[in-house]
């Protein structure tokens, strides 16, 4: 083996031991919340829904216990008696509202409203082709068992995310279903954005004091 295969065998060799050694500080390392506020069990409760949307303060808890559980640099207790911080948090806004437009004309089928001359009613009508999602949830962890010389609320956060997603622009179909599809895939957004939203909630709150 040649003088510069050897070098390379080294430079590789170092690389490898580096990468590890970043690794293995990145999954053990600690946050301030469990070194200098001694939190290492949390209970998180039921979220509050404030939105007309039924059902998005369980799509967001669900997320939020999930990657808390994943991560695991805190453990999940299921009272409050058991914790050392209580994790509430409510849902404010829970929505979407209509992006870009396309004149009926354009769309399919062709003769949803009829063709000709100045009857043609499908030239005055807009139709979105896109919606943008909107979610926004804000959060408190206070301290379960409130100590004398102890801060009692050790984290607070709000935060707001959103998504576009493509409407269904189908018109004049026998049974429409575009207000369904349309709900459908906004609530696959909202699973997105809770996911997303959820994970900068963890780093936020273990780190950010």
């Amino acid at each position: 083996m040649g003088a510069f295969q050897i070098r390379l065998l080294t430079v590789a060799l170092l690389c490898s031991l580096l990468a590890s050694g970043c690794g293995y500080t990145l999954q053990t390392s600690k946050s301030p919340l469990t070194e200098k506020e001694g939190i290492h069990k949390i209970y998180v409760s039921p979220l509050v829904n404030n939105t007309y949307t039924p059902g998005i303060e369980n799509t967001v808890y669900n997320a939020l216990v999930e990657i808390i559980s994943v991560h695991r640099r805190v453990s999940l207790v299921n009272n409050k008696e058991d914790a050392d911080a209580i994790l509430t948090g409510k849902v404010i806004i829970a929505e979407f509202v209509a992006g870009p437009v396309s004149p009926a004309s354009s769309l399919q089928p062709s003769n949803a409203f009829g063709t000709g001359g100045s009857t043609d009613l499908r030239a005055n009508i807009l139709v979105a082709t896109e919606y943008e999602a909107s979610l926004s949830c804000s959060f408190v962890l206070t301290r379960a068992h409130p100590e004398q010389g102890k801060r009692t609320i050790l984290w607070t956060s709000a935060f707001t995310r959103g998504k576009p997603f493509a409407g269904n622009n189908q018109l004049g179909v026998q049974g429409d279903t575009s207000v369904l599809i349309n709900q459908s895939e906004f609530e696959r957004a909202l699973g997105d954005l809770s996911v997303s939203m959820m994970g900068d909630l963890h780093e936020s709150m273990l780190a950010m004091f």
